[in-house]
């Protein structure tokens, strides 16, 4: 009994001594547990602190480099504005050296312009936008010098063809079209005309080694009208855009558009479509340029992965205008070749153009010039279509007027014999207003119904006036006495 009193005692302590080891340890365990969690807690708030703190750095850093960044952009922008400003004056000091005829100045300021163009810092696509203006300043220099681009493929006496070689079912759809109803009557009236033209446009051709084929090319283009304006403003027998004509050599302002003048809109349309051909080396693909643009034919070529109209047609690259064109050509070829197979018997050509030259450096009134060539305002004009004001071009040197053939003597003999080769007062441009009638103007202005007609010839197949409509006049000298 005491042996197992004894042996509950040892086993009361040890179990004692046990529980009382187990206990500090479980103790000292979370309490370590807890210091170790606070020590993450606080670690973590420090490390979002250090984070914070670093975002904040970062934004601040990135504050200041977006303001300096905007700063310099700032900086740069007024730099530009800067340069171009200097551009414009050292051009307008070019314009205005110009108007004095102190060619000195005229080249000194250009130079600086050229400079002041070369200091601007421009973008990619900038440029790339430029280089239309850049190409047209060259072709510009090329023209005023005589030069010619030179190539192989077009060097030497050699023509070469246009193939009239099309997909024959579109093909006959364009003939079956200018053959019959309306559209036969308006190739018709073209073919006509082109009797007056065919001896002019056939020696220019012949001039730059171009196919004789391209004479009828202003059936599709505009009937052989030298007023034609199409509806995106190009204008004349050839249908020239103003950029492009200018870049050709023509005049084009407020005195004169030479897009009218049938010698020098066809030498001008001769020259762009030899480049073309130079360019593209294809007439079928240089006929589509000439109606499309070569930049955007040529875009249209790289976008489509096409060497050739019909794959471009196919693969729906073009324009439906520029995608037309050449089987309209074609057909137009076809028909003026042999017009009476395609129903179009007992034409009546127009006679030849045949006209006197003069060069003339004065404004002279075309009543003074219709009085000393014996002949009428509206002769001169047909003969002079590019004209566009009352008199001949004002600051056009070696102006090359027109006169009916075989008056020409006559002319510079009643010319000199002329005190006052400008006697008008002067005209205005008066837009019409609602209710406004040829009569009521006239008498506003001082002046006749017959006088206003015939500056606006229009006005003569045109039964009423249309609002809005602008017509030129010339007032008569009581209009100004009463000012």
């Amino acid at each position: 009994m005491n042996l197992l009193n004894g042996y509950k005692k040892i086993l009361t302590i040890t179990v004692l001594t046990a529980i009382l080891m187990f206990n500090p340890a479980v103790s000292f365990g979370k309490k370590n547990k807890k210091q170790t969690v606070q020590e993450q807690v606080n670690q973590e708030q420090i490390s979002q602190e250090q984070q914070e703190k670093q975002v904040e750095n970062v934004d601040t850093d990135n504050n200041a480099t977006q303001e300096n960044s905007a700063e310099m952009v700032d900086e740069e922008n007024e730099h530009f504005k800067e340069y171009v400003a200097e551009a414009d004056k050292c051009l307008n000091y070019v314009l205005n050296a110009c108007k004095q005829e102190t060619y000195d100045d005229v080249s000194a300021n250009y130079h600086k312009f050229l400079e002041k163009l070369n200091t601007l810092d421009l973008k990619p696509e900038e440029i790339k936008y430029l280089l239309t203006d850049c190409e047209n300043i060259l072709r510009k220099i090329k023209n005023m010098n005589g030069l010619e681009t030179n190539k192989d493929h077009i060097n030497g006496n050699e023509v070469f063809e246009i193939s009239m070689e099309y997909d024959e079912d579109i093909l006959n759809n364009w003939i079956n079209r200018y053959s019959n109803g309306k559209a036969a009557q308006s190739i018709r009236i073209a073919l006509e005309r082109s009797g007056k033209y065919k001896d002019l446009i056939v020696s220019v051709l012949r001039e730059y080694n171009l196919p004789e084929e391209l004479q009828y090319l202003p059936i599709i283009e505009s009937l052989f009208n030298n007023n034609a304006t199409s509806k995106s403003k190009a204008v004349g027998m050839w249908q020239i855009m103003a950029h492009r004509g200018k870049a050709l050599g023509l005049q084009i302002n407020y005195w004169v558009d030479e897009r009218k003048d049938p010698v020098k809109a066809t030498r001008a349309a001769a020259r762009y479509l030899r480049e073309l051909f130079i360019l593209l080396n294809d007439w079928h693909l240089a006929l589509s340029a000439y109606n499309r643009g070569e930049y955007g034919l040529i875009r249209d070529m790289k976008f489509s992965n096409s060497s050739s109209i019909l794959e471009m047609k196919e693969r729906n690259a073009l324009p439906k205008e520029t995608q037309n064109y050449v089987p309209q050509f074609i057909a137009a070829v076809k028909i003026a070749t042999n017009p009476e197979e395609y129903g179009f018997k007992n034409l009546v050509y127009e006679e030849p153009l045949k006209f006197d030259t003069v060069t003339i450096d004065k404004v002279i009134d075309l009543k003074i010039v219709a009085k000393c060539a014996n002949t009428t305002v509206e002769v001169i004009r047909e003969l002079n279509p590019s004209i566009l004001a009352w008199c001949t071009p004002h600051g056009y040197k070696d102006f090359e007027l027109h006169l009916p053939a075989g008056t020409k003597d006559m002319f510079m003999e009643n010319i000199s014999k002329e005190k006052d080769l400008n006697p008008s007062t002067g005209f205005v441009k008066y837009k019409v207003k609602k209710g406004d009638y040829l009569e009521k103007i006239a008498r506003e202005f001082k002046t006749t119904p017959a006088a206003i007609k015939e500056d606006n010839p229009k006005l003569k197949k045109q039964k009423y006036l249309q609002p809005k409509q602008v017509i030129v006049i010339r007032p008569g000298k009581k209009y100004f006495n009463n000012k």
